[in-house]
């Protein structure tokens, strides 16, 4: 009985503060009067007014039944107040729904709410809302990192998933007051399969890591070929043969010490994020700077990914593509230029290009040339000139929006096939950049796909890890079960964040601004550097041995012989004894 009233008292509370956290006044952008007009692409879905007879209330009804290539092919603008808002304000959305069919094992509809700030996809705010099969009420609070002007300002649907439908009512968008906090708003809770203390995904996945990632080793002293008996010995890993990185800037880390310095703490391995792509390099004043960082983690032993050779879309090129789009072989010539210079300039401080970047929607050059010949010369170019730097391309959407989007799954597979057959065997690796929305992949999924394309026999890089969910809980787990479920699987090389500073656009923050951890932070620190750490302090045997086991990588050893610090290294590899003798 006291249990029951404990927490019918814990109810009350709840929905105490639930309800004061709703009474905000918001102005609702809505403009209900043209609800009834909504559409969408007619050869994918349609939009449906109806009644709610008892409430008198008007329904609307999301239909897809031909999944589009995109999601965003099937979808619907909301019409709204125009205005223009500065970067904090913050808006609510919110609305009853419930799913009518569905083609997921769930049973759920899903809606991407694509809060639109610019004229660039790149500011886009998503939430990827999973529909239940009674009606329910969601609540999607969004803040805008940007100043938002009326004529790019908009409030969009997508639904180009597997053929569903689901139903809406009381829809909302409601603007606050200046000064309102996004965490003062209700929030629909985020949640994802295999989130729970105990998954059993979780510990078959710590298992395999146990077991792909560590390798055993022995120390043996010996002193005048006499093995040294009950000598306390420190060991320790100093560096992950597995590759944790991160995009970095040139200046940044040519000029900000305090940047440069917190990402070595953190990472081995670094990817320019804009400084070598061809839109960035054509800026010679530019090009100082970025061969100064090179130079700087070239010294410090921190391997550097290149990004990118070819982006084949004229979003991402110089102007001069656009102009000669009626001359192939003017265009080709472009584009070997360009590899031919990079690969000069970047010469043994590369250890790896990401040859190709979004081929599946950026076509232009394919287009141009007649094939994709254009993009199998750039792998051709890199290993003529340059045999042991290792060639990936790279894609995003694989495993992001719930790991849903098949057909460009397979649409990749198969690209990384045809790069395979016509080159010969030039690609290396797969990247996966891994942009996760508020639709997050479980974690099961996430190695179900990595199991799919590690059919292919290429090592996968998860080559652009960021978050757009800002709750702090949901994203440290998340990030840090992502990263428990990629490294357990044993064709992934390396996991690198898209950023690793937080900065306006909120999708990564290792550390914050002020350099503490932030939530992806913790996750990252909490296994690399602490349960991923070897740490080993232990007495030799009679024979003069230390043995233990530890992740691959770097390893330092320290010891007092008499009053005289004997410190070295050694290695810890795959497929070798993994033994070092001393002589002191």
């Amino acid at each position: 009985m006291k249990r029951l009233i404990f927490q019918l008292i814990v109810c009350i509370l709840s929905f105490s503060a639930f309800a004061q956290s709703s009474t905000i006044n918001g102005e609702d952008l809505i403009l209900g009067d043209k609800l009834k007009h909504l559409s969408t692409n007619k050869n994918y879905g349609k939009v449906t007014a109806t009644t709610d007879t008892i409430a008198n209330t008007p329904i609307i009804e999301f239909e897809t039944f031909v999944q589009p290539k995109f999601i965003y092919n099937c979808a619907t603008a909301l019409p709204i107040k125009n205005g223009n808002y500065k970067a904090g304000t913050v808006f609510l959305v919110s609305f009853d729904a419930r799913t009518v069919k569905s083609s997921l094992e769930t049973g759920e509809a899903k809606v991407n709410v694509l809060f639109r700030q610019t004229d660039s996809y790149k500011d886009n705010l998503v939430t990827t809302q999973s529909i239940s099969s009674n009606w329910q009420t969601y609540y999607l609070p969004f803040e805008a990192n940007v100043p938002l002007k009326e004529e790019a300002f908009k409030l969009v649907f997508h639904y180009g998933f597997k053929p569903q439908s689901f139903q809406i009512k009381n829809l909302k968008f409601e603007v606050f007051p200046k000064g309102t906090s996004i965490n003062s708003l209700p929030k629909t809770k985020i949640t994802y399969s295999g989130m729970e203390p105990d998954a059993p995904w979780r510990a078959s996945a710590i298992k395999r890591i146990d077991s792909l990632r560590k390798g055993n080793f022995k120390i043996q002293l010996v002193k005048n070929n006499v093995p040294v008996a009950n000598q306390a010995v420190s060991i320790k890993l100093k560096k992950h043969a597995f590759l944790f990185g991160a995009a970095v800037n040139a200046k940044d880390i040519v000029e900000d010490q305090t940047y440069y310095s917190n990402f070595k703490k953190a990472f081995n391995l670094a990817v320019p994020a804009n400084d070598l792509k061809i839109k960035t390099w054509r800026w010679e004043v530019k090009r100082p700077t970025t061969m100064e960082a090179l130079q700087m983690l070239n010294k410090d032993n921190i391997k550097v990914k290149g990004h990118v050779l070819i982006w084949p879309g004229f979003n991402y090129l110089t102007p001069i593509f656009k102009e000669k789009e009626d001359d192939p072989k003017a265009i080709t010539k472009l584009t070997e230029d360009h590899v031919e210079t990079m690969l000069e300039v970047t010469k043994g401080k590369v250890s790896h290009w990401d040859v190709v970047n979004e081929a599946y929607t950026n076509q232009d050059l394919q287009t141009i040339t007649g094939s994709e010949d254009i993009l199998y010369n750039g792998f051709r170019a890199l290993k003529a000139k340059q045999p042991n730097v290792l060639a990936f391309t790279n894609e995003y959407g694989i495993i992001s929006k719930g790991g849903l989007d098949t057909q460009k799954q397979h649409w990749y597979y198969d690209f990384v096939k045809r790069i395979d057959e016509n080159t010969e065997g030039l690609i290396d690796g797969i990247g996966i950049q891994c942009h996760i929305g508020s639709d997050l992949t479980p974690p099961e999924k996430v190695i179900e796909i990595l199991d799919f394309y590690g059919q292919l026999d290429k090592e996968i890089s998860i080559s652009e890890f960021t978050m757009d969910i800002q709750d702090p809980e949901i994203r440290e787990q998340y990030t840090k079960d992502f990263m428990i479920a990629t490294l357990s699987h044993p064709k992934v090389r390396e996991f690198l964040f898209w950023g690793f500073v937080e900065d306006e656009r909120k999708k990564v923050d290792v550390y914050n601004k002020d350099w503490s951890l932030g939530a992806m932070g913790k996750a990252f620190f909490s296994l690399v550097h602490d349960q991923w750490n070897t740490n080993l302090v232990g007495n030799s045997n009679e024979r003069g041995v230390i043995d233990g086991t530890g992740f691959y990588g770097e390893y330092e050893y320290a010891f007092l012989d008499g009053n005289k610090l004997i410190k070295g290294t050694f290695s810890v590899k795959p497929n070798q004894t993994n033994f070092k003798k001393i002589e002191l």
